[in-house]
């Protein structure tokens, strides 16, 4: 996508969620944090307790790195930034990070290398960092992640003669990490022999171009799995289309670490100009029997009937949203997965046009691109407090928030703004009541979001947060998860909980 952001994965903080807690209304609640599972030490000087992994610092072709550090608390922190490459780490750098918007951070001008993986360290729990590849004329912007994993798992890929997909391994632990990448076609899946037993020395990275011949070119889907045989890596994919084809654009994709029986996303859409395309692998030895509910906005009391699909043992699926009747061309919908055995759900988007116009002025339509390729991971997890780390609400056509309420009660939801240290409610987007099963969608210019700037997501009950942030016309989009937080006593829960 172009100069974006969204998400991603943000899904490294589900995994393995308690159970809910009951809302107590605080009148002081307790600082918030991103959920993270254990990992190991990293390669960095000092004992800062927050730290973020952005893997990926390059693509097929020549690319721009930036940082975007979210401080949504009242005081400034500082930031310690380390840079990653083949060669090894360089010197770690700290930043002040100001309260409020984002502090942008040029990754070259800091390390002194574009291309690096960062790793970034900060005393402050709230801190929220996600970073951005920038092209030529497009990029994509995505959360970086707060956890490691033995697995990452990429359902959506793409090798066409249009499209080039680089994994970056990254290694900032003090440990060699030797890691497989198995591949999946519709034939099956395999380990191929460039890319069995990789070994990533400890504090490096290594670049694996997956077009390459023996690996998986000229593919329009395949998945890949990147599993740890020592060790552990952090994996991310940054995927791009040079415009021969179909769309133009960047995309940053990050693993999913774990498969789950429930995934949610918060919007989509199809209809005029837009392609979307739900992929969901199957890495278990079992028939998974998968649920696709899909719900339009405002449509939860009475939605379509769910789609019905099997995916066989360690084979993927897709299921082409658009050429479903049922599902109506206009306006966004949300997407519930409910399966009898784990899988991995992820979705894509691409515009060839720009959308019809909605004959009803309360449903409200997709931005008005005419380009672009979105993929995003689903989430397994609910929170009742979710941040866009950064999302610049100054662009045409604005920047959209979804969220979704896959709960059995009404859920209160409130918007607001965090920048220049100061917190505002965004016009419009004052406890705004989503119904079981519905969802909404706030554009931010219409709720007077000034430029590059924090959001804060607050619900009275769990739900889901998406981003879809967008550039000039006829440029690209970006679309992926927001970053789920939680406060001591409300910890995130899962679908399923």
């Amino acid at each position: 996508m172009r100069p974006a952001r969204l998400a991603v994965l943000t899904v490294v903080v589900l995994a393995l969620v308690g159970l809910a807690a009951a809302w107590g209304g605080r009148d002081e609640p307790e600082a918030a944090a991103i959920d993270r599972a254990p990992v190991p030490a990293v390669r960095a000087d000092g004992d800062l307790p927050v730290t973020w992994y952005c893997a990926a610092g390059t693509a097929a072709v020549p690319t721009r790195h930036f940082l975007y550090l979210s401080n949504p608390d009242g005081d400034a922190t500082t930031a310690r930034i380390t840079g990653y490459t083949a060669a090894g780490a360089t010197p770690p750098r700290d930043v002040e990070v100001p309260p409020g918007g984002p502090l942008p951070v040029d990754v070259g001008a800091l390390v002194g290398d574009p291309t690096a993986s960062v790793l970034v360290q900060s005393p402050n729990p709230q801190l929220t960092v996600d970073h951005q590849l920038v092209a030529e004329g497009y990029g994509d912007r995505a959360a970086c992640v707060g956890s490691t994993s033995g697995e990452w798992h990429f359902p959506s890929l793409s090798t066409t003669r249009d499209a080039g997909a680089r994994l970056t391994l990254f290694n900032p632990f003090p440990g060699d990490a030797g890691v497989d990448v198995e591949i999946g076609f519709d034939t099956g899946t395999r380990v191929p022999t460039s890319v069995n037993g990789v070994v990533v020395p400890a504090g490096t990275v290594k670049v694996i171009d997956l077009g390459q011949q023996g690996i998986a070119e000229r593919r329009d889907q395949f998945t890949a799995v990147v599993r740890s045989r020592s060790g552990r890596v952090l994996a991310e994919v940054a995927q791009t289309w040079d415009g021969s084809v179909g769309p133009e654009g960047l995309q940053l994709a990050g693993g999913v670490p774990e498969p789950q029986e429930r995934w949610a996303f918060a919007g989509g859409f199809t209809g005029a100009g837009a392609a979307e395309r739900l992929v969901l692998e199957n890495p278990g030895d079992a028939r998974a029997n998968v649920l696709v509910q899909v719900t339009p906005y405002g449509g939860a009391s009475a939605p379509p009937e769910p789609l019905e699909v099997a995916v066989e043992p360690r084979r993927y699926a897709v299921v082409d949203l658009s050429a479903e009747s049922r599902i109506p061309g206009v306006g966004y919908h949300s997407i519930e997965v409910e399966s009898d055995h784990p899988v991995v759900a992820a979705r894509t988007s691409s515009l060839t046009g720009g959308p019809d116009p909605s004959p009803d002025p309360a449903v409200l339509v997709r931005p008005a691109l005419t380009s672009g390729v979105a993929i995003s991971n689903g989430t397994p997890v609910l929170a009742r407090t979710w941040v866009v780390p950064s999302i610049d609400a100054g662009r045409d056509p604005a920047p959209v928030v979804l969220v979704h309420n896959p709960g059995e009660g009404i859920a209160k939801v409130t918007l607001t703004a965090v920048a220049a240290g100061a917190e505002t409610e965004l016009t419009g987007a004052t406890d705004l009541e989503v119904a079981p099963g519905d969802s909404v969608a706030v554009p931010l210019a219409a709720a007077g979001a000034a430029p590059e700037i924090t959001v804060r997501v607050s619900a009275s009950e769990p739900v889901v947060v998406e981003r879809i942030t967008v550039f000039d016309p006829d440029d690209d989009l970006a679309f992926d998860l927001a970053v789920p937080v939680h406060t001591a006593g409300e910890p995130l829960r899962g679908l399923g909980g």
